[in-house]
């Protein structure tokens, strides 16, 4: 089938605003402008049903547009749901209720889950397929860079809820828990189902899918928000701006600045504005890639990233790299890429070369169009 043969629904969110990192809601507008750019007829499923358009495929982020997914899939229409995050932390129950179905897919953001997909929802068609950005809308700005180093995230009171954990788990869980989280806090860039086969190869263990729902989501939540906090702790002599929801003055410190969420059309000025952006790469998006270095990338400013190897294969000497199992480098390297302001552009520029060429809406909107012609 060719690709003028084919029309294409895309699940669409109706707001710019909200999100918790703010940046959600771009995502299946960026995809539906990416597949008009490929030239492949394509929708909002909105105006799909309105005008009573038929297509062949819809497509949406996460659980966006589920409440026509049924009908979709009666249909014997394909419908796929791309994740945000690994399948094993957030809506879960969905994708396994829709599991079955025949033109049901999942695009998952993280080829770590490929595994444990396989065992626990075997009848699931599934393939790992990044996201990406939109260069028109994360659009580099000519603006002074004022400021020296921004994080855009959320953060949770992880300290309580270890401590809730422990009270309320079973003895025997919480133990096998906490082994899980100190490995993978020494060793940040194994994933969640390789130290679980560990485990399970050296005490006899077998988690049906409920178990592994229940440790994958508290280990992974509490580590990445840990993780989070001791990356910021690290910079207390730099001024540092951390912006997203959540109890974030507990556990700044220094010079650091909380400042509160903003929405997704402020994070594009103010990232544009800063010199350096943070990330650190969470234990659920393991040998994937993540929106916030695209993003950054796209506007031309400088990234500090966690030495993932996922991250280091797809954009080598595009970005500036850190210890996240000790943070021990990461001020030095913040303190290095602020002073050698040449450098830094020069490493940006470079990453801002790999995301236009490989990492657009566009490119996706092919690489989808690949699979499905």
């Amino acid at each position: 089938m060719d690709k003028k043969d084919i029309t294409i629904a895309v699940h669409c969110d109706e707001k710019l605003t909200g999100d918790v990192y703010n940046v959600l809601s771009t995502f299946s507008y960026g995809l539906l402008k990416g597949f008009k750019e490929i030239g492949v007829n394509a929708h909002s499923a909105a105006e799909c049903f309105e005008k009573n358009i038929n297509f062949n495929m819809a497509i949406g982020i996460n659980t966006t547009g589920i409440n026509h997914w049924q009908k979709i899939l009666s249909n014997n229409v394909t419908n796929i749901m791309w994740t945000v995050d690994s399948v094993f932390a957030q809506n879960f129950k969905a994708i396994q209720m829709f599991s079955s179905y025949e033109k049901f897919i999942v695009f998952e953001v993280t080829p770590a889950d490929l595994q444990a997909v396989n065992t626990y929802l075997p009848t699931l068609k599934h393939g790992y397929i990044p996201h990406a950005t939109d260069l028109d809308f994360w659009k580099k700005q000519d603006v002074k860079k004022e400021n020296d180093i921004v994080y855009f995230s959320s953060m949770i009171d992880y300290e309580e809820k270890l401590q809730e954990l422990k009270e309320t788990m079973p003895e025997l869980v919480y133990k096998l828990m906490m082994q899980i989280y100190d490995i993978s806090l020494k060793n940040p860039n194994l994933t969640f189902w390789q130290i679980y086969q560990a485990i399970k190869a050296s005490c006899d263990l077998n988690l049906d899918v409920d178990q592994y729902l229940l440790l994958f989501q508290n280990v992974s939540s509490i580590i990445m928000y840990e993780q989070k906090a001791k990356m910021i702790q690290a910079l207390a002599d730099f001024n540092v701006k951390v912006y997203g929801n959540g109890p974030w003055e507990k556990y700044i410190k220094g010079n650091v600045q909380y400042m509160g969420a903003c929405d997704v059309r402020e994070s594009v000025d103010i990232m544009n504005k800063s010199k350096i952006s943070l990330h650190c790469h969470p234990m659920q998006l393991g040998l994937g890639l993540h929106e916030r270095i695209l993003n950054a990338s796209a506007v031309g400013t400088f990234s500090l990233v966690s030495d993932s190897p996922s991250i280091k294969a797809e954009f080598n000497d595009g970005f500036g790299y850190f210890n996240h199992a000790t943070f021990d480098d990461i001020a030095q390297k913040a303190d290095y890429y602020l002073t050698h302001e040449d450098e830094r552009e020069e490493i940006a520029s470079r990453a801002y070369e790999t995301t236009k060429n490989r990492h657009t809406w566009a490119c996706r909107a092919k690489s989808i169009m690949d699979i499905v012609t």
